[in-house]
């Protein structure tokens, strides 16, 4: 098979050079498409095919980008070029008109790549960047499949969804009973994890480090150079948020509270509004206050609310957003390093738009309010709705609302059984976890090959039409 990835820079780009790499061991081809030259002519080096998108996008003849925006449109059933290009951090610094042509030029480039490499798979590092979310596009329209590499909280934790990043992680009609040996296995599951009492992730560090120095002359060095074009390397603009992140440390800390002790509370764990979920899919949640704020209004006398900064965004948030949030006297703002176990321990409730920490909360047995349909929601083990306007009567319904045990283990089962091992870079850049992610992707596409095939009647994955995606189903990730 022919793989394409879509990355970015830096050591996004070096960590998917060597998954491709690992990928020619097992017999397939792999191709990167990178935002930077830098990044291409290293991956080049490698022995690798790597296209560089600015040099793609100059070597296309010139053509009419009105007319050409309209048939972009057309071709691709868009509302409006903005589907493409409206959560892109880049596009935001540009006026609409700018905006709109720099999405074509991504198109067309980007459809190029696709002409000229055929990939069987495409594999963008999971992003709201404009040239992720093209060839996304551009791979559906020619029933290429996408391949989401997601993290999660089980042994296994790479959650590989095909074509799509928001669906339920299994079909509710594949959770069933389980024999004595499985009900062991998601006991000792969900012993260790409760055991270990630690974050999937670590939390983001403010610390200036060796490496930290290193990367960011080598960014310098890189926009002043090869890269001064990449519109998304701005590694002076990093250290200044990095520094107004540091200088805003010590007066956020003076607003963390603790739990009241004896006071019951709903734990409500704030999501990074960088992240591509919230700007992209979820962009309705992306102002998190006045989730808090109904939150806390829809409480019973006597209950608090209790909000957590996430790991990843911890000096990121306006100070004037945390005093707002922590304004109401039944709002209290703890400490970003207060465990989350002990939190979920505690709580009588846990409310999340699209938070894993449901899922954990889960593994504790406590009622779970979601806003935002995350992947182990619509299984009658959570209380889900859509909107802030649907809060009150959803907090309620969750105070009173005790999940099924059995349901939830089934649920568990299930979902461990449609993950892979491995993780993405974000989590883990070593060479051991490329060696690992190639394997997975490699029996993820060997998989779905194999249920495209079958679903086809004997046609290849690789000639099969673009509509037969859809049969394919979303989040598809059996383990071989």
């Amino acid at each position: 098979m022919r793989f394409l990835f879509t990355t970015i820079q830096g050591f996004e780009s070096e960590f998917y050079g060597r998954v491709g790499a690992e990928l020619a061991q097992l017999g397939h081809e792999a191709a990167h498409l990178t935002v930077s030259r830098l990044a291409a002519e290293r991956l080049r080096g490698r022995d690798g095919r790597a296209y560089a998108l600015p040099e793609v996008a100059e070597a296309l003849a010139p053509t009419d980008l009105a007319d050409e925006a309209r048939s972009i449109v057309d071709r691709y059933g868009l509302a409006s070029l903005r589907d493409l290009y409206q959560s892109d951090v880049a596009s935001e610094r540009l006026g609409k008109g700018e905006a709109r042509d720099r999405a074509v030029k991504h198109v067309r480039a980007i459809e190029r790549v696709f002409d000229e490499y055929q990939p069987d798979v495409l594999i963008p590092e999971v992003g709201r960047e404009l040239p992720r979310m093209v060839a996304h596009t551009v791979a559906l329209s020619r029933g290429i499949p996408t391949f989401f590499l997601f993290y999660t909280i089980f042994p296994r934790g790479l959650r590989l969804y095909v074509d799509t990043m928001h669906a339920p992680i299994v079909d509710p009609s594949e959770l069933r009973p389980l024999n004595d040996d499985e009900r062991r296995e998601i006991e000792a599951f969900r012993r260790s994890f409760i055991e270990r009492a630690a974050p999937i992730r670590p939390r983001r560090s403010q610390k200036v480090t060796a490496r930290n120095v290193r990367r960011l002359a080598l960014y310098v060095a890189a926009k002043a150079g090869r890269d001064r074009q990449n519109e998304y390397l701005h590694p002076l603009e990093w250290l200044g948020r990095a520094a107004l992140e540091r200088v805003r440390l010590p007066a956020t800390s003076l607003l963390y509270e603790r739990p009241a002790p004896g006071r019951p509370f709903v734990y409500f764990p704030l999501h990074d509004t960088e992240d591509y979920k919230i700007r992209h899919v979820l962009p309705q949640f992306a102002d998190q206050a006045p989730v808090v704020e109904h939150l806390a209004h829809a409480l019973p006398a006597g209950y608090d609310l209790v909000i957590k900064e996430h790991p990843q965004s911890i000096g990121q948030n306006p100070l004037g957003l945390l005093r707002r949030l922590g304004r109401r006297r039944n709002v209290r703002l703890v400490h970003p390093r207060t465990s989350t176990h002990q939190l979920l321990q505690d709580a009588a409730a846990v409310a999340v738009i699209s938070s894993t920490v449901g899922l954990e909360a889960l593994l504790y047995g406590k009622p779970v309010l979601t806003l935002g349909r995350p992947f182990y929601s619509g299984y009658g083990v959570t209380v889900d709705i859509d909107s802030v306007d649907q809060i009150d009567v959803g907090l309620a319904a969750a105070l009173d609302y005790r999940p099924d045990p059995d349901r939830i283990d089934q649920l568990l089962f299930a979902a461990m059984g449609r993950c892979y091992a491995g993780a993405p870079v974000l989590v883990d850049a070593s060479d051991d976890n490329a060696r690992t992610l190639a394997t997975s992707i490699d029996a993820a596409a060997g998989e779905f090959a194999k249920t495209k095939d079958s679903l086809n009647g004997g046609q290849t994955a690789a000639g099969s039409s673009s509509e037969d995606i859809d049969n394919i189903p979303a989040g598809r990730t059996d383990a071989s």
